[in-house]
Parts: structure tokens; C-alpha cells; sequence
């Protein structure tokens, strides 16, 4: 740009230094073309040393404004010429309008005993010429603020998707942990119950098998609790499979919490509610089995520390984040609480997508997970 600037600013120099040369006298040509190579050198040092840039615009005003005097014709539009550097540099509002106005009064006295007409027309030529290239300026510092402003956003997004990315992995890590966690419990669901029960099964048919013979009422009994057994093994046996079988559903996810105040009354014995306020949205997987498996400790806690007979479930999203809320109405520890395994575990789930837990004891005992959402 300082090229196209030099060339600009060279031929606003030797296009009216040509056409004026027309009205020198033969005997002024050298001193003629000395000053119009002098203005050239100038205009060419000044874009050489930047740093004295201030110095030379003023050197070219008043050598400008006497060449200009002093010949007359059109070499006026060597101010012009000084008028683009000066803008080029780039000046803070004020110092623009004090350059402009240094400029128009050299550009007057340059111009002096010329018709009025063309005193005005130049005048007006400047300070339009002034206005045009200001508005430049804004204009490209605009520009130069929307590409940073721009770069900032793709900087901004990239690190949004990183963060995103890092999400996913935490939520793919949470999730896998939880699952292995739900079939370590299942497996041994399945060998210290199920098995146990399946064990004396066989040993009460064995007996039953002896007692026949021996005494048809007794073994007749005991079969019956064979089948009362195998009833019950069923019911376990129904109960493991559901939580091992795959949502087909669409809703299935949603309806999570649903299910486990569900089961968890009905195996319990107890009332429990589920509410949910705010303005429900989608959650990560790995999200929603974290909330499961907090409200799932949490139940199981609030009966057996606190003998609750009534829990409520309440599901709140917020903007940036979902908070899960159990309260009980069992009894109220007496000492400091402490974390156990249950709250630990509780903890370390809720750590591995940045979340947090809290519980509060005033009139009802409560556990809290918030867990945050995504653009929230």
C-alpha cells in the first residue's frame, strides 16, 4: 500500500508540474524543474523516514504553498498530494482536523489573488476531500475491528468445540463407569440373592423328594414353599432383566426417574413423588445416569439412615444447569453429617462432568445434585 501511495502521491507532483510548465518563462525551466525534483525527493524521504513523518508533511505544506504561489496554474494540487499522506498516517480525530485546517490555510495563501470563484471551489474540494478520506479511515477501522472481532469469534468456537469435545468424553467416561458399576451390582444381585435362593430350592425339593413317602402332608407343604420361592426368584429375576434390557423406546431416557420412583415404592413400601419444573430439555446420557444413580443412593439412605416413609423427587432445569433435588421425611441426623461410601461415590460421579452436591437438614433432610448444561 505505501507503493501505491508513493505512486498516487508522485503523479499529483508531475501531472500538474507538466501541465504548468506550459506558462514558465525559458529562463525560470531550471529553477522550474530543481523545485519539482526537490517536492519528488521530499514526498519520497518522508515515506523513507516514518518517524519524522510529522516534520516532512509540514516541510511539504509550506514548500507546496510557495511553489504554488509562486507559479500559480494548477500546481495547487500538490497539496492534495500531502493531504493523502497526512490522512494515511492515520491521525486521532483532532489531529486530523488541526491538519486539515493547517492545510487549507496553505492551500489559501497558495492560492493567493486567484478569482474567488476558484479560491471557493478549491476550499470546498478540500474539505470534502478531507471528509471522504476520514470517512475512510472509519471505515477500514471498522473493517479491521469486524476480521479481529471475527477471529475472536473462530478462536472463541474452536475452544467451544474443545470444550465440547472434552465433554463428551467426560460424559462417555461417566457413563461407562456407571454402567459397570450398575452390572458389578446386578452380578451380585444375582449370586447373593438370586443364587442363595435357587440354592435352597433345590435342597428343600431334595427333602420334599424324601418326605413322599415318608409323610405326604409335610412334603406337600414343602413343595408349596418351593413354589412360593420360585415365585419370588421370578420377581427378582423380572426385576435384574429390566435393568439390564436396552430402551428400545424414544422416550425411554425421559421416563428413567419415572421408573425408579415407581420401583422404588412398590419394592420399598413407601410414597414417593416426582416432580419436574422449569423447562425440560434433552440430557447427555451419561447425565441421566448420573442423576439415576444419585437418586437412587439417595432413596435408599433416606430409609435406611433415616426410616423415611415419604420422599419427594424434584427435577429442576434452570438455564444453565438441572438440579435434582431428594428430601425425606425420616429423622434427622443429630451430629455433623459425614460422607460415606454412598456420598462419596455420589460426589465422584458428579466431579467427572462438573457438577456438585449439597444437602441441607431443616425440617426434612435433602440431597441436591446440579449437574451444568451445555451453553447454559
Amino acid at each position: 500500500m505505501n507503493i501505491m501511495l508513493f505512486r498516487i502521491r508522485a503523479l499529483l507532483v508531475a501531472v500538474p508540474s507538466i501541465i504548468s510548465i506550459v506558462n514558465v518563462s525559458a529562463g525560470s525551466y531550471a529553477i522550474y524543474t530543481s523545485c519539482v525534483l526537490v517536492a519528488l525527493l521530499l514526498i519520497k524521504v518522508g515515506s523513507m523516514f516514518p518517524k519524522y513523518s510529522n516534520l516532512f508533511l509540514l516541510a511539504e505544506l509550506i514548500g507546496f504553498a510557495w511553489f504554488s504561489y509562486t507559479y500559480g496554474e494548477v500546481l495547487f494540487l500538490y497539496l492534495f498530494s500531502t493531504l493523502l499522506s497526512i490522512f494515511r498516517c492515520r491521525p486521532a480525530p483532532a489531529v486530523c482536523l488541526l491538519w486539515s485546517s493547517i492545510g487549507l490555510a496553505a492551500l489559501l495563501s497558495g492560492l493567493h489573488g486567484r478569482d474567488m470563484d476558484i479560491i471557493f471551489a478549491v476550499a470546498v474540494l478540500w474539505a470534502t476531500m478531507s471528509a471522504i478520506l476520514y470517512a475512510s479511515n472509519e471505515f477500514e477501522d471498522k473493517c479491521h475491528q469486524i476480521e479481529d472481532l471475527y477471529e475472536a469469534l473462530a478462536a472463541s468456537h474452536a475452544e467451544l468445540d474443545a470444550a465440547r469435545l472434552r465433554m463428551q468424553d467426560y460424559a462417555s467416561q461417566v457413563e461407562y463407569n456407571a454402567q459397570i458399576e450398575e452390572r458389578n451390582r446386578i452380578a451380585k444381585d444375582i449370586h447373593d440373592d438370586l443364587g442363595h435362593r435357587l440354592i435352597r430350592v433345590k435342597m428343600m425339593s431334595e427333602a420334599a423328594l424324601h418326605l413322599f413317602d415318608a409323610d405326604a402332608s409335610k412334603a406337600r407343604r414343602t413343595v408349596e414353599q418351593i413354589r412360593d420361592q420360585l415365585q419370588d426368584s421370578m420377581e427378582l429375576m423380572r426385576r435384574t432383566v429390566r435393568r439390564l434390557a436396552a430402551d428400545g423406546g424414544k422416550d425411554a431416557r425421559r421416563y428413567a426417574l419415572d421408573r425408579l420412583v415407581e420401583e422404588s415404592a412398590a419394592a420399598l413400601g413407601i410414597t414417593v413423588s416426582f416432580r419436574v419444573t422449569g423447562n425440560p430439555r434433552p440430557l447427555y446420557p451419561s447425565m441421566e445416569l448420573v442423576l439415576f444413580k444419585n437418586a437412587q443412593e439417595a432413596i435408599t439412605n433416606a430409609v435406611r439412615h433415616g426410616k423415611a416413609t415419604a420422599i419427594a423427587v424434584d427435577l429442576e432445569f434452570l438455564a444453565s444447569s438441572v438440579a435434582l433435588t431428594i428430601a425425606n421425611n425420616g429423622s434427622l441426623p443429630s451430629e455433623p453429617l459425614e460422607a460415606g461410601l454412598g456420598m462419596k461415590g455420589m460426589r465422584e460421579r458428579i466431579a467427572l462432568i462438573g457438577g456438585r452436591l449439597e444437602w441441607q437438614k431443616s425440617d426434612r433432610f435433602s440431597v441436591t445434585t446440579t449437574l451444568p448444561l451445555l451453553g447454559g
